[in-house]
């Protein structure tokens, strides 16, 4: 219509205005697409595919299933997807019940409310837009393109909190099942001991994950968007839904743990923090999670952790990252009424020298 205002599909009822342009910025998008390709896909009737946990053999592995978008949403039956407020970086109040530092998650999923009366929260999930294939793994058979996924330290809370509400009423029981590696640890930053104990701390928190497995939750929106190799020229077939459940998540540091190393990394530091804020759960009423940022072991604290293709492809591997359903051509029905003449991606000096190929054109 050619009067239609801009927007994205499904987004009706949120704080952002997306006939703004400021809502139509890189760290905007990134988010605010995602949440409208899930509605989309629900008009659809095609369903993310969920990558959950499961056990096999006694040992934990990341399994596909699908999922709903009502179900990913948390969406109460006598509601409809149209009947929900989509909040960008909002504050899931749930978990500010259980946690000092008041975080903030990339999309909040609550009720409408006419202001008098407090919504009600239904989900909260962090939003990772990722490209398929990354850098890792463009140059090899195309069943082994993967995306590179960044895990915020936010994520790892968020994770922490989630098992917490687990044993909100039983905290007794959680205690039991983290007191054989916590009674050994007097100091949380010393890393010699905490190195010896990788072992005993990847089987506790295994054993908690195993206790609950049907009580995991939809945590991770990982939409993928697929290119030609590496270049930007998107694939026909070039969007698809990805859901990390919380449990889930666990496995891409887990799996990546080297128990021989001599120093805490990136991915043993994740465990660490995980079991910390489990162990102040156990005797506080709400856990201060910003402690964990004076954790560093020798790194940042702005992330926990990534893991390229090649970390994340087996976890993934499908028909749907091989051949993701939404059609290129379907963005049209996702970004209207011209939004995208609102969008303003980096202006990067390798990509306009790319760009630029007269320059190189001999005479």
């Amino acid at each position: 219509m050619a009067n239609e205002e801009s927007g994205l599909f499904g987004l009706k009822y949120s704080n952002r205005d997306f006939t703004e342009e400021d809502n139509w910025g890189k760290n905007q998008f990134n988010s605010s697409f995602p949440a409208a390709l899930a509605c989309y896909m629900d008009s659809k009737n095609i369903n993310p595919v969920y990558l959950k946990l499961g056990s096999e053999d006694s040992s934990l592995k990341v399994y596909k299933d699908y999922i709903t978008v009502r179900n990913l949403f948390r969406i109460p039956e006598d509601k409809t997807i149209d009947d929900v407020y989509y909040e960008f970086e909002g504050l899931y109040e749930p978990h500010n019940e259980l946690d000092r530092s008041l975080l903030r998650s990339d999309l909040v999923i609550k009720s409408l409310t006419d202001g008098e009366e407090p919504p009600e929260y239904y989900s909260h999930h962090e939003v990772k837009l990722t490209a398929i294939p990354d850098s890792a793994t463009y140059h090899k058979d195309e069943v082994q393109y993967g995306s590179e996924i960044v895990i915020r330290t936010v994520s790892i809370i968020h994770l922490a909190i989630n098992i917490v509400e687990i044993y909100k009423h039983d905290k007794l029981s959680l205690e039991r099942l983290l007191n054989p590696v916590t009674d050994r640890i007097t100091d949380w930053t010393d890393e010699y001991t905490l190195l010896e104990l990788l072992p005993d701390m990847i089987y506790t928190l295994n054993s908690i994950l195993s206790a609950n497995l049907d009580k995991q939750s939809p945590l991770i929106m990982n939409p993928v968007w697929k290119t030609k190799g590496k270049t930007p020229a998107l694939e026909d077939n070039c969007l698809d839904m990805f859901v990390w459940s919380d449990f889930a998540l666990t496995r891409l540091f887990i799996d990546s743990i080297n128990v021989n190393r001599t120093k805490i990394d990136r991915y043993s530091r994740a465990l660490v923090w995980l079991l910390y804020l489990l162990h102040q759960s156990t005797f506080n009423d709400r856990i201060d999670s910003s402690k964990i940022y004076t954790m560093p072991f020798h790194n940042q604290t702005d992330k926990a952790f990534a893991s390229n293709g090649n970390k994340t492809n087996p976890y993934m591997r499908s028909n749907e990252l091989l051949t993701p359903r939404i059609k290129r051509e379907e963005i049209a029905n996702i970004v209207l009424g011209g939004g995208q003449k609102m969008l303003s991606p980096e202006r990067r000096f390798d990509a306009a020298i790319s760009a630029s190929t007269d320059i190189f054109e001999e005479e």
